[in-house]
């Protein structure tokens, strides 16, 4: 990918993301995401995005109605079992992405699977950790309602 003629807005729904990323109090690293929509607020553009995860021992069998899970390879850039975690939203500015991209640390790893919007709306109603309002937020950035 040419970072000088990289542009977010030309990442689509459902892409799966790979990118620098840093959490408060964590050591930075390659995180995957799964792109939701694009949105503006003032003149700052961003990617609403939802974290997936290899990390599927911290996950207790009620937080799971609220996640997808994959099965090592079932998609093929989860290498490990995988959680998508839809409680786990987060804006990534574009000028982030932008960034990165500059740096070699972000690329497009492929696209869900077809089922994967019916499978996150599914997730996203069953959950019990999720609070109504964002239950409603995370749907309705794919075009769906409570």
């Amino acid at each position: 990918m040419n970072p000088q003629s990289f542009d977010p807005q030309r990442v689509g729904r459902y892409a799966v993301i790979r990118v620098y990323y840093e959490y408060a109090n964590q050591p930075g690293g390659e995180k995957l995401f799964v792109v939701l929509k694009h949105a503006q607020l003032g003149d700052r553009t961003f990617c609403w995005c939802i974290k997936a995860t290899s990390q599927v021992q911290r996950f207790t069998d009620e937080m799971l109605k609220g996640c997808i899970f994959y099965k090592a390879k079932e998609v093929a850039f989860f290498d490990l079992d995988t959680v998508v975690d839809t409680s786990n939203m987060l804006p990534l500015l574009h000028d982030t992405l932008k960034k990165e991209a500059t740096n070699g640390r972000f690329c497009v790893e492929g696209k869900m699977p077809s089922d994967f919007h019916e499978r996150f709306v599914k997730a996203v109603r069953a959950s019990t950790t999720l609070e109504p309002k964002k239950k409603a937020v995370l749907l309705e950035a794919v075009g769906e309602s409570l």
